[in-house]
């Protein structure tokens, strides 16, 4: 088993905030934060669907301090589409949520086997 790693990052109303950082986090220097609520851990971005052309994108996310639920979970955030499409590319679309559906689902199940191991 692994020590629990810890980072600090800067926020301007609690100044330097050390706080547990799990495993699946990629970081945060890329996410500068203002107020402590702001603070959290991302994944990194799964695409939903063709990785080329995605329908979405999926990232485990969990706000700690944050004003909503706090525990960890999946966010999920569908491509704008707003298109006609022949028969044809109806049903390539079909069968690229169809995949992302199964995408969500093993992504899914790693959230759960996530928060099962989560530190109390």
């Amino acid at each position: 088993m692994t020590a629990a790693r810890t980072v600090a990052v800067q926020t301007s109303d609690q100044g330097s905030v050390t706080m547990y950082e799990p495993s699946w986090c990629v970081g945060h220097a890329g996410h500068p934060v203002d107020a402590l609520v702001d603070l959290g851990h991302r994944s990194a971005e799964y695409p939903l669907g063709r990785p080329a052309d995605p329908v979405g994108i999926a990232l485990v996310s969990q706000y700690p301090h944050g004003n909503g639920p706090r525990e960890i979970g999946l966010f999920v955030e569908q491509a704008a589409l707003a298109i006609t499409l022949s028969p044809g590319a109806v049903r390539e679309l079909a069968a690229d949520y169809e995949t992302a559906a199964a995408q969500l689902r093993r992504l899914a199940d790693w959230v759960h086997i996530l928060k099962a191991g989560e530190p109390q």
